[in-house]
């Protein structure tokens, strides 16, 4: 392993990390056409992403490089995921990076990712801006989920903090909840303590995207080679795990607190069509609770300037929990 930075990633150490590409199966660096200089397009909690060059069609093409030590592992999972054509098959309705290469593991710097860029809006900015946009969103984004939950492959990682049964993170959002404003803070905890008494989950470790929270999210530019009426684009794989999926359709509440796209979720994912009543409720408890808990990590979580969308994410945790806080007037089927 390469001695730890001094600071965040700069273009000396991500064009030293392009020297040491593997390219995958049906990709070289013929295929990419190279920037002078890498430039970074965002920093989040754990990557960096740097635009570096450009495919023949001028799909832009990023290096993913980790930003902490706890990151690296986190890539290693994505790398693995998108790298799987099995399990994550074209024919999904979502569009995902493209893995063109890695730096493994094991090599100077490594891991780093080479993957397309999905250009259009960032979904957790594109609400803040048009709310009314939000609902058709979330009906994607539950359609995405409904076709993604399967059964996970036996060497895909288990959920640690993701997918796992609420009382295991109990602890963690305690602690949050002390950094909280009081009011903010007792919302949180309704929900949290709502999904607490539901039916912990029961089925098969499901295949989960781990974080797809609306920063996460991207409404593809038109035109674009990743354009389509119903395609939604899913970045940031770090967290992918199996598990519960209610710790995935937790995000859904935070672009549709009424929880009417977690209906749709229901109607297509081929485990729910087999679940009885019970079982579907269940699950809606405690994907609140997860929407709850996303929440509750967005607004503790002190922002940082390079994190660039950090304030449309805290924008949408507090509508979500607004909307919650309301007296539901249906279930959720």
């Amino acid at each position: 392993m390469a001695a730890p930075r001094s600071g965040p990633t700069g273009p000396a150490h991500v064009s030293a990390l392009l020297d040491r590409i593997r390219y995958e199966e049906g990709a070289s660096r013929d295929l990419v056409s190279l920037t002078a200089r890498p430039t970074v397009l965002g920093r989040g909690w754990d990557n960096s992403q740097w635009h570096v060059g450009a495919l023949e069609d001028g799909t832009r093409v990023v290096l993913r490089v980790p930003e902490r030590e706890i990151a690296r592992e986190i890539l290693e999972h994505e790398i693995a995921l998108l790298g799987d054509a099995d399990a994550l098959p074209e024919s999904l309705p979502f569009a995902r990076p493209r893995l063109l290469g890695q730096v493994p593991a094991d090599a100077p710097g490594g891991p780093a990712a080479l993957l397309t860029w999905i250009e259009g809006d960032v979904v957790a900015e594109l609400v803040r801006s048009a709310p009314e946009t939000a609902p058709r969103l979330a009906e994607l984004l539950a359609t995405a989920l409904a076709a993604l939950h399967r059964p996970a492959p036996a060497t895909h990682p288990r959920g640690r903090v993701r997918g796992v049964p609420l009382e295991r993170r109990s602890a963690a959002v305690a602690e949050e909840l002390a950094l909280l404003d009081r009011p903010t803070g007792e919302r949180v905890r309704a929900a949290w303590e709502q999904g607490l008494e539901a039916d912990v989950w029961d089925g098969p470790d499901l295949l989960l995207h781990g974080d797809p929270h609306p920063g996460n999210l991207v409404v593809p530019t038109a035109g674009s080679s990743r354009d389509g009426a119903t395609r939604l684009g899913l970045i940031d794989w770090g967290d992918t795990c199996a598990g519960d999926p209610a710790s995935d359709l937790g995000a859904i509440f935070h672009l549709d607190p009424t929880g009417s796209a977690v209906g749709t979720y229901l109607r297509r994912a081929a485990w729910a069509r087999e679940a009885d009543a019970r079982a579907r409720e269940a699950l809606v408890l405690r994907a609140r609770s997860w929407a709850a808990r996303y929440a509750s990590a967005i607004l503790s979580h002190p922002a940082h300037a390079e994190e660039t969308t950090h304030a449309a994410l805290e924008h949408s945790a507090r509508r979500m929990l607004d909307a919650l806080s309301r007296p539901r007037s249906r279930r959720v089927r």
